[in-house]
């Protein structure tokens, strides 16, 4: 006849599968000794890193109001450079009369004048466009002169005085 082996002939360690005992069960295991040393390492870092973000935040760092920054100061003396007041930069006038077709370094003076005076004449690149001539007439329109777009004796007068008389 057939008979099932009991737990002493499988060994201390296997599991009677046949029987009706039911083996002990373990509770939760909470205790000190069921933590190694390095996850209890890691599990005291973990509530260390908590509480240090805690502190920064009720210390407001990670907001972008809160008490107001202080800035740090040094005991070396503090050593500035003299303050000298801005002197007027002027615009030349260029020292010719020009007209349309010209170019040069006397037109790109011209169109920086303009420029300086709030009249675009394009791209400064020394050539007398129609840009050029149209803020030149602008210029001239703007004091009473005839507003024909050339650079003539009365309008380079009429330049010079503004440039140089501008605040």
């Amino acid at each position: 006849m057939f008979e099932a082996p009991t737990v002493e002939s499988q060994g201390a360690g296997a599991d009677n599968w046949l029987s009706d005992e039911t083996a002990p069960t373990r509770g939760p295991r909470f205790g000190r000794a069921d933590f190694s040393p390095r996850q209890r390492a890691v599990a005291t870092g973990a509530v260390a890193l908590v509480f240090v973000l805690v502190g920064l935040a009720v210390a407001g760092v990670f907001s972008g109001g809160g008490r107001p920054r202080t800035q740090a100061t040094s005991t070396l003396p503090r050593t500035t450079a003299p303050v000298s007041t801005p002197t007027a930069v002027t615009t030349p006038a260029p020292a010719t009369t020009l007209k349309a077709g010209s170019s040069g370094p006397q037109v790109r003076t011209l169109q920086r004048a303009l420029v300086s005076l709030g009249y675009s004449p394009g791209t400064i690149d020394g050539q007398y466009g129609t840009a050029t001539e149209r803020a030149l007439a602008r210029f001239q329109q703007a004091n009473n002169l005839a507003a024909d777009g050339i650079l003539g004796p009365a309008t380079l007068a009429a330049l010079t005085h503004t440039l140089n008389n501008r605040g």
